[in-house]
């Protein structure tokens, strides 16, 4: 087992103010009790659960801002409601071709794209007969159940906010919008020695990287990757690996009796994911609109991500008996969505308005923005029907 040096976080990185520090440095004894019961080092999926969803600490469990313009990142109902205007067009086509229907939202954020979605479906007579909402923070929960009463009054009684996933099944839709990439991951090197895992250790009183030996069930994991790849990984190549993704989608699975889940995030295909000019994996903090690689800057207080592998998703839906019924980036799925017919609809304001809606139009189709890098997938349960989000550009050959 080997030590790495400690990553340098950019010193253009705002201070937290006092009482999150004291948050953090809470949430670091913890991690550093689980080191010490673990002979010094643990994997890193486990340091990212624990930064990120440790209960009231970790960065979606405890009370920080984390979303729009004075949070840490914008997502793209936070944007923009076009966005979950077209997410609501696809959702009325599940929801009447069922004929009765729920839709159950994974980790609702501000509760925007909820407000938005069942608005327009209430215009097209779509609306579902309960939206429930899964949110693991209890501050995040609460700032949702206040916009929704704020906005929505009449449509509350139609929303319930769950801890877990039901028990009872539910038949309709399970949405997820920027979930894939907050999943914990491990990380794993390619060196001349073959592969190792990279583990989160202790030097210095500050967390670091430890090379350590890859146990047997994840060596078979990454030399069937390489297999399955065009070329071998480089030396010294560092990627993710989501070893709990089929776990965690077999869990859906029992709770969808029929009907279609929606996950939408940033990411790849496998061959696009581990290509070989990715020498650095595709790891991500988010803090205060500052993106950098360093998981170990004041754990709790920021966001650590990694992008969706959706060849790995198409592959555990798969083996656990759901289909792949779509696959798209962002902007080809908005237009399939209706995009355009929003669009017409809004010529009618006034110059100013259309300006800032063609901005964040922008911002949600072109290539270099989200509208390539964010993908689509859907993934059905005795649902037939073609889906009219996949109807512009379907991708699945490229998984």
């Amino acid at each position: 087992m080997t030590q790495s040096k400690p990553q340098k976080t950019e010193s253009t990185l705002p201070v937290p103010e006092q009482d999150a520090l004291i948050q953090s440095e809470k949430l670091i004894e913890c991690i550093k009790a689980a080191l010490h019961e673990q002979g010094g080092a643990i994997s890193f999926d486990e340091y990212m659960k624990m930064a990120l969803y440790e209960p009231g600490l970790g960065y979606y469990s405890a009370g920080s801002r984390k979303f729009g313009s004075d949070g840490d990142f914008v997502t793209a109902p936070e944007l923009s409601p076009i966005f979950s205007q077209c997410l609501a067009n696809q959702c009325a086509q599940v929801l009447n071709e069922l004929d009765v229907g729920t839709i159950l939202e994974l980790g609702a954020g501000t509760g925007a794209m909820a407000r938005d979605i069942l608005l327009e479906l209430e215009k097209q007579n779509s609306l579902p007969d309960k939206y429930l909402i899964l949110e693991v923070s209890a501050d995040l929960k609460q700032r949702q159940q206040d916009l929704l009463k704020e906005t929505i009054p009449h449509l509350i009684d139609r929303v319930d906010w769950l801890d877990a996933l039901p028990d009872a099944g539910v038949s309709g839709i399970i949405l997820a919008n920027e979930v894939l990439d907050a999943l914990p991951v491990k990380r794993f090197k390619k060196t001349s020695a073959g592969f190792k895992e990279m583990k989160v250790g202790l030097g210095e009183n500050q967390f670091i990287w430890v090379v350590s030996d890859a146990e047997d069930k994840l060596l078979k994991r990454l030399e069937g990757i390489e297999e399955d790849l065009s070329t071998s990984f480089p030396v010294n190549y560092t990627s993710e690996i989501n070893t709990q993704l089929e776990q965690w989608l077999n869990g859906l699975e029992k709770v969808l009796n029929k009907g279609v889940m929606f996950f939408i995030d940033y990411g790849y295909s496998a061959a696009e994911y581990y290509h070989p000019e990715r020498m650095e994996g595709s790891l991500l903090c988010h803090y205060r609109h500052r993106v950098h690689a360093d998981p170990f800057y004041y754990p709790g207080l920021q966001d650590i991500t990694s992008s969706a592998n959706f060849t790995a998703v198409a592959e555990c839906a798969d083996a656990i008996g759901l289909h792949v019924s779509g696959y798209t980036n962002q902007t080809y799925f908005l237009f399939g969505c209706g995009l355009e017919e929003l669009l017409a609809d809004m010529n009618q304001l006034d110059i100013k308005a259309q300006t800032k809606i063609a901005q964040q139009v922008r911002i949600l189709t072109m290539p270099e923005e989200m509208g390539e890098r964010f993908k689509v997938i859907a993934l059905t349960k005795e649902f037939d029907n073609d889906l009219k989000g996949f109807a512009v550009m379907d991708q699945r050959v490229r998984l």
